[in-house]
């Protein structure tokens, strides 16, 4: 079992007025201390990550691992600084991180939203170290990755009009999507970059990667910006009944979704910011 846990965030949206020399964007970091692991899940947009690093005395070069938790470049924009400063670290993601990805802008028009060249290259000057995943596989002891998580809820969607081709004839449903989960005495903590695959969706597929049906906390990305009221609705009540410890919504979860969220699990769920600092601890 992990007995402590840390969760840092790196990069988010949301600033931290706790902490206002601190960097924003819209992109997602989190420096993960599992007992005596160091892991880098995913790296924002840009170099804005290691800065805040940097800022918060965290020595990015003594990550063991990095996890990318899929292929968009507000996840993924730090890579090539990352091996720069750790040539030696061992990489984790889905082999579907390098396809060009789009997204349909309210204008009718495609925004790339893949991973940058220079982020493609850094990954590929480092190919010897990159583990590939499409299943749950442990990273370390009571450490998992999710792998690609089935599509099961009628209700949660990728949550964007997202595609492969400036046409929008070829649809992505991000299965690249995957998220990292942690077992603790007191149950699973999810950690989440995105959640492309559905909330709902990822917390079953982390019970059943894990073998522990006991959620303890998520903390990341939920991807509800877009979310239907109905998706909402079933959100709040499978994780009333699951009653984690905590729930940090961070970056793409939209302000709306988070806040009704809130106002719902007032004793769960929280808003995500720059800088914060989550610990899990447990016998």
């Amino acid at each position: 079992m992990i007995r402590d846990l840390s969760i840092t965030v790196l990069i988010d949206n949301v600033s931290n007025p706790s902490k206002p020399e601190l960097l924003t964007e819209h992109g997602l970091a989190f420096w993960i201390k599992a007992d005596n692991k160091n892991i880098l899940f995913d790296s924002g947009q840009s170099d804005k990550c290691i800065q805040n690093a940097e800022t918060l005395g965290i020595d990015i070069g003594s990550a063991d691992i990095l996890v990318l938790s899929h292929g968009h470049y507000d996840h993924t924009g730090a890579i090539a600084e990352i091996v720069k400063r750790n040539p030696a670290i061992s990489i984790y993601c889905h082999p579907g991180i390098f396809i060009p990805r789009y997204s349909r802008q309210p204008d009718g028009k495609m925004k790339p939203i893949g991973i940058s060249n220079n982020a493609l290259n850094a990954l590929q000057g480092k190919i010897d170290k990159i583990h590939w995943i499409t299943e749950p596989q442990f990273l370390f002891d009571d450490i998992g990755i999710t792998g690609v998580i089935p599509r099961i809820s009628a209700t949660e969607d990728a949550g964007g009009d997202f595609y492969f081709d400036t046409e929008g004839k070829r649809k992505d449903v991000v299965i690249d999507d995957q998220s990292l989960w942690f077992n603790t005495a007191d149950g699973i903590v999810i950690v989440s970059g995105c959640c492309h695959s559905g909330l709902l969706n990822t917390i079953e597929h982390t019970f059943f990667a894990s073998g522990c049906r006991k959620s303890k906390g998520v903390i990341g990305g939920l991807h509800l910006v877009n979310a239907s009221v109905k998706r909402l609705d079933e959100t709040y009540l499978r994780l009333k009944a699951l009653s984690p410890e905590r729930v940090i919504a961070c970056h793409c979860t939209g302000e709306k979704s988070t806040d009704y969220l809130i106002k719902n699990l007032p004793s769960i769920v929280s808003k995500g910011a720059v800088g914060m600092e989550v610990k899990f601890q447990g016998e």
